[in-house]
């Protein structure tokens, strides 16, 4: 029998080792498998959140620009493909997912602009950039689109693909033309209407219809545009032109038309009646101005007004103006405590000129007298003729002192009656010979009265002072003749206003 083999001590078979060392192996590819196992899960959950990010960053975007009206497009240069985005296939009247070459593209474009699109495409193609407006066929439709794209190109400088968007603008466009449409029916309207237009901004004039070429005596619309509406204001309206001028711009209220004095390009005055309205001007705010000259107007309304308040022979004033001027002076002196003297003057020695030469030659005489009168007084009383050769002097805003104005308006009353004394020469124009020269001497009486409280009355002043001239005629003419109601315009002044009881008479 062939007796067992004995291994050594402390050695295991060579089995055993090997079965331990694939073991291990084993162990370690699986813990790989299982992080890698994990690491790819992770990769893909992470994939799948982007992805679902990505989808709702898409909706989103598709949304922002269907709102917008706009969609994008991206095209391979190189296979002339274009894929626009669901929203660009929708302005483009295509169906979504749609794909389009440049030739089908240009069968969209209106064939008015499609010249324009090619020669926009042939620069991009060179320098990048694929920028403008152009109209397209939507459905048998016009639409207006806005496209823009960024060319890429490879190292040879070649273009290969471009990303760009495209936004439906009919509204935007439809907008404008009709503001278009609007401005020139203005510009029409303005070219053709009488009343000057001007339209500034910041007073820079920036258009004149030919009516202000006309008003403003302006050779050419060039010479107007170089100025500015403070330049045509005359400086006694300036200040009122301007406050108006800021009130429109803030849209207050105000009156629509107002008077004033504007100046023509060579100096000539000219009364005009502006309107002016807050309006868009070339995109901009600006003011519109429509001016009317009433030179003429106001020249018949001064004529019109001279005849209805002033004589026309010696221009001074008449019976109307001399009421109203009256009845303001009682009214200032209620207010003030002011006396004031009326008089009533009659020519003497007049009635035999007119006798002997005719009424143009007395006529020379009364506006002469006329003229010695004004120069008589101060610029604040009146002088006014009441017919034939009786003239009327009022005085106002005299003393608070009775005396003291009596005292003033006998000084003023002698003053008169030594002018109208001295001698007159009047030249009367002849008509085939020079003018002749007549003198003539004539004098004056003068009645006055003194008045100031609210007891006087415009129609008893005036009784008076005439009852006081008649009183010096009768006395011998040439004489100052006070009216004895003057006493009792003072006895009534401090009775009744002051209540004094000492009572000064002159």
């Amino acid at each position: 029998m062939n007796e067992p083999v004995h291994q050594p001590e402390g050695r295991e078979p060579a089995s055993g080792w090997l079965t331990y060392a694939m073991a291990t192996l084993m162990a370690f590819f699986t813990r790989a498998n299982r992080q890698q196992a994990a690491a790819l899960n992770a990769l893909g959950t992470e994939l799948n959140e982007y992805t679902h990010l990505l989808e709702q960053n898409t909706s989103l975007l598709e949304r922002a620009q269907s709102v917008a009206f706009m969609g994008s497009w991206v095209s391979d240069i190189a296979a002339d493909e274009i894929t626009p985005t669901p929203a660009g296939c929708r302005i483009l009247g295509l169906p979504v997912g749609s794909h389009l070459n440049y030739r089908q593209y240009l069968a969209l474009v209106h064939e008015e602009d499609r010249a324009g699109v090619k020669a926009a495409w042939q620069a991009a193609l060179s320098g990048g950039l694929f920028d403008g407006e152009h109209r397209i066929i939507v459905n048998g439709t016009v639409h207006w689109v806005r496209q823009r794209a960024e060319l890429e190109f490879d190292l040879n400088r070649q273009p290969h693909s471009a990303l760009g968007i495209v936004q439906d603008i009919t509204d935007h466009k439809r907008t404008q033309i009709a503001l278009k449409a609007s401005e020139e029916r203005y510009r029409t309207l303005i070219e053709w209407t009488p009343d000057a237009i001007l339209v500034h901004r910041h007073t820079q004039i920036m258009y004149a219809n030919p009516a202000a070429l006309k008003l403003f005596g302006a050779p050419d619309l060039h010479n107007l545009l170089r100025k500015r509406t403070t330049d045509l204001i005359h400086p006694t309206c300036l200040e009122s032109q301007q406050s108006r001028l800021m009130r429109i711009e803030k849209g207050e209220p105000l009156p629509p038309t107002a008077e004033a004095r504007f100046v023509k390009l060579d100096g000539t005055l000219i009364d005009v009646e502006v309107q002016g309205t807050a309006i868009e001007f070339d995109g901009e705010p600006a003011i519109h101005v429509s001016i009317r000259d009433i030179t003429q107007r106001k020249q018949l309304e001064n004529e019109i007004r001279q005849l209805a308040f002033y004589d026309t022979l010696t221009t001074l004033p008449n019976r109307r103006l001399l009421d109203d001027r009256l009845s303001q002076a009682i009214t200032g002196n209620r207010r003030s405590g002011h006396f004031g003297a009326l008089m009533f003057l009659d020519l003497d020695n007049f009635k035999p000129l007119n006798d002997q030469h005719g009424h143009a030659v007395g006529d020379l005489l009364l506006v002469e007298a006329a003229s010695r009168l004004k120069a008589c007084v101060r610029e604040m009383d009146t002088v006014a003729r009441f017919g034939g050769d009786e003239f009327v002097v009022l005085l106002s805003e005299l003393d608070t002192d009775w005396q003291k104005a009596r005292q003033f308006a006998d000084k003023v009353a002698h003053k008169i009656k030594t002018a109208m004394t001295k001698p007159y020469a009047l030249a009367v124009p002849g008509k085939a010979h020079p003018s002749r020269r007549i003198a003539h001497r004539c004098t004056s009486s003068i009645g006055v009265v003194v008045f100031a409280s609210a007891h006087a009355h415009a129609e008893e002043l005036t009784k008076w002072a005439d009852a006081a001239m008649y009183q010096a005629k009768n006395e011998g003419r040439n004489r100052i003749c006070f009216s004895e109601h003057s006493d009792s315009e003072v006895l009534d002044h401090y009775f009744f206003d002051s209540y004094q009881p000492n009572i000064l008479k002159g």
